[in-house]
């Protein structure tokens, strides 16, 4: 039998401090790569223009809701 693998992880919409202490970001897709490797896309205004960048979970300092992450599982057969 094999075990389903099981990873947490920041919604998407979720508000984000990044390593920048002015960087609040929203999450806008969750990334899951070989090993189970997780990366978040976030989006951000500067002025009048609209950045996204990628980030792990090492780059989020703080997460601006009381919500808890997210649990999703993968079964591998």
């Amino acid at each position: 039998m094999v075990k389903p693998r099981i990873l947490e992880i920041y919604e998407v919409g979720t508000k984000v401090r990044l390593n920048d202490d002015d960087l609040i970001a929203k999450i806008i897709t969750v990334a899951v790569h070989a090993g189970d490797v997780v990366q978040y896309e976030c989006a951000w205004w500067t002025g009048e223009a609209r950045t996204r960048d990628w980030f792990s979970v090492d780059d989020i300092l703080e997460v601006m809701c009381d919500k808890p992450k997210r649990t999703i599982g993968f079964h591998n057969e």
